[in-house]
């Protein structure tokens, strides 16, 4: 008996779904079929690739949304929409400052369209042309450097996030290959291309946006500085039993600035030079230790250092990282080739960590977060002293920024440089 009520059951659900399926369809939320008024009293504001057009919307009480239909280019259809909340739409993609038609109707709850109003609209330079006009290259260890601003990324335009082409010119195929694309909404960036043969060569740079414009392709011939990777595998901890420089800034607490020791065994130097990028690989010194503190190293040749990378560590049990805790803020690189003299140590280089948003520590933005997956990347100041030993003197990390006890952690360190 329980079974054939369970099968009766199943018939029925089955019939009710089915009933609703056939009777589901699409329709508008509203049957009512007058067509709302017009929009009025149009006034038209240019903005940089767009433009605001603002109206009195008709009294219509069937009044749901206002849709402009305009093209960016021939045959580039676009459309864009506003509700009746609001008393104007943008109108944004255009690649040119040519005047162009853009239609507004008012569209009713049942989809039904208003008599059409055309209006004129005159768009400034779109973004694109901005970031070219600033673009700043520059030949580097490698590859090269590239600079740029994009002032329309203060603004909630959408269309001011941007991507740069980077083209070298194969001249035995006789044509360009596309060797990077940058994607950024930030205001001020700066990226490298890097891995480039020291010999002259022919590049080119472009902008985009992501309504596909594009600018003119600047030429630049340059020749990248010779480089090479120094070889991590070879690279040792070189532990306390020597001295290190004591000058400011020292410890807050008056102590002197000291060797660190590490967290444990599995987070001993050689994690930082092994290619694992994880949440739990890498370097971690013990925990509250008296800033700055100092991390000696042997890199096993002796060589003019062009540049370094490193990478955050990650997270750990679900919590983000990036940032935070025991990463680096603010630290100093100093290099010598006798350890018993500290007065030999040379400052090579010096940085603060920018938080690309802005934002406080615990809060991330999706910049904030590509770029430290990217990793962190720099010149050293001094590439020109040959060095045997390096130290990473760590200041302070972002959970103890200008506080008395810290410590460091990061995921990933490559160098780079002529060796002698």
């Amino acid at each position: 008996m329980k079974t054939f009520k369970f099968k009766i059951s199943l018939f029925v659900l089955f019939a009710i779904l089915s009933y609703a399926c056939q009777n589901d369809s699409l329709n508008p939320i509203d049957e009512d079929s007058t067509p709302p008024g017009k929009v009025s009293d149009v006034v038209v504001e240019p903005g940089q690739g767009s433009a605001r057009i603002s109206y009195t919307l008709p009294n219509s009480s069937n009044l749901l949304y206002v849709k402009a239909v305009f093209e960016i280019k021939p045959g580039v259809k676009q459309e864009a929409k506003a509700s009746y909340y609001k008393s104007f739409v943008v109108v944004e993609g255009f690649a040119d400052t040519l005047v162009h038609d853009v239609t507004l109707y008012a569209v009713s709850r049942s989809e039904k369209l208003s008599e059409p109003v055309t209006v004129k609209v005159k768009p400034l330079p779109a973004p694109v042309y901005d970031v070219f006009n600033t673009l700043d290259i520059s030949e580097s260890f490698g590859g090269f450097l590239v600079k740029f601003n994009n002032p329309a990324a203060n603004s909630l335009n959408v269309n001011s996030n941007i991507r740069i082409g980077v083209l070298r010119y194969d001249s035995l195929a006789k044509e360009w290959d596309q060797i990077d694309m940058h994607y950024s909404g930030l205001v001020d960036g700066k990226f490298s291309v890097r891995g480039l043969e020291a010999k002259k060569q022919k590049f080119g740079f472009f902008i985009k946006d992501r309504f596909d414009n594009v600018t003119d392709t600047l030429i630049r011939e340059m020749t990248p500085i010779f480089e090479q990777q120094i070889d991590g595998s070879k690279i040792k901890h070189v532990k306390s039993g020597h001295p290190v420089p004591q000058v400011a800034p020292l410890p807050l607490d008056g102590s002197e600035v000291k060797h660190a020791e590490v967290y444990s065994s599995s987070w001993e130097l050689p994690k930082l030079f092994n290619d694992v990028y994880g949440h739990s690989d890498g370097l971690h010194t013990k925990e509250r230790f008296a800033q700055p503190i100092w991390i000696t190293m042997d890199l096993g040749v002796t060589a003019k250092l062009s540049r370094y990378k490193w990478w955050q560590r990650l997270h750990t049990n679900g919590q983000d990282y990036f940032y935070s805790h025991g990463n680096p803020h603010q630290w100093e690189i100093w290099g010598t080739n006798n350890l018993s003299d500290p007065n030999s140590w040379v400052k090579l280089d010096a940085r603060v960590l920018q938080k690309p948003s802005g934002l406080p520590v615990g809060i991330l933005s999706n910049d904030d977060r590509e770029i430290a997956l990217a990793g962190h990347e720099f010149e050293f100041a001094d590439h020109n002293t040959a060095v045997r030993y390096i130290a990473w003197k760590n200041i302070d990390s972002w959970a103890s920024i200008e506080g008395t006890f810290g410590h460091l952690h990061m995921a990933e360190l490559k160098l780079w440089g002529q060796i002698q």
